[in-house]
Order: structure tokens, then C-alpha cells, then sequence
């Protein structure tokens, strides 16, 4: 994560000591990545963008797996509160360009993510969950509520 890191996301909880200064720290970075993500957003794919856009914020990871360069999330997103809240949705990356450490990710939260671009596939995205964090480069994304 390059805007919203775990430091970060730390600061910002009830009682860390500096949650004043964290929350506007956290403020002045989302105006920077919604500029940032004007800028390469043409150069996203439309389902990268939804994803970003709706968010799966406090959505639960129910499995994950990689086959090949496929990496397939089943995300419960009923308590979240993006776009999917009230269903569980399927994520589906296509051309993954590295082998991700799924182990230890099944009921953990998503908690964030960010997209940037990638000198290796169409994008990269970066994700922190409650308490690990990935980066998948990948071309396609597919994305369909269950």
C-alpha cells in the first residue's frame, strides 16, 4: 500500500494516540489518490475501477484460491459497506503475474485497496486486510454477485 498504509490504518482506531493526526493525514491522502486515480484511471480496467469505486470495505474473505495464473476471491460482503453490501461476490483475476500467498486469508477483512499501474500487466492492485496485506498484478478482472 502506498497511500493508505498500515501505519496509517492504525493511527486512525479509537484510542492510538494520535487519531487526530492520523485522520487528517488519512483525509489529505484521499484527496491525493482521488487525483491519482483520475489521472490512470482511462488506463484501468472498467472492472478494476467498479471494484475500486463500490469497495468491499469490511467484506469477509470466504475462499481463495490460485490455479495458473487465475486467482479467484469469493469475498461475503453483507456487512460491508460499499456497492456489495447484502451479497457475496466472486473476484476473478485473470494473467496474474506472480504467485500470491493465499494461506492465512480465509476469514480475514478486506480492508482497503488501491490500484496503480504495472510495468508487468494492465494493473496492480494493493489490498490490506485486517491483518496481511497483497499486491496482484494481473490484466482482467471479473466480478459477479453470488
Amino acid at each position: 500500500m502506498i497511500f493508505f498504509t498500515r501505519e496509517l490504518q492504525d493511527g486512525i482506531q479509537h484510542n492510538s494516540g494520535w487519531e487526530r493526526k492520523a485522520m487528517r493525514e488519512w483525509d489529505k491522502r484521499i484527496k491525493f489518490y482521488r487525483r491519482y486515480q483520475g489521472l490512470i484511471g482511462p488506463l484501468i480496467p472498467a472492472n478494476v475501477r467498479r471494484l475500486c469505486r463500490e469497495s468491499l470495505h469490511d467484506a469477509v474473505v470466504v475462499s481463495v484460491a490460485q490455479r495458473g495464473d487465475v486467482v479467484t476471491f469469493v469475498m461475503d460482503a453483507r456487512g460491508s459497506f460499499g456497492g456489495w453490501r447484502g451479497y457475496h461476490v466472486r473476484l476473478i483475476f485473470a494473467g496474474v503475474r506472480s504467485r500470491i500467498r493465499t494461506r492465512g486469508l480465509v476469514r480475514q477483512w478486506w480492508v482497503y485497496n488501491e490500484v496503480h499501474l504495472s510495468s508487468r500487466a494492465k494493473f496492480a492492485l494493493h489490498v490490506l486486510f485486517d491483518t496481511d496485506e497483497m499486491e496482484i498484478e494481473a490484466d482482467g478482472l471479473s466480478i459477479k454477485r453470488l
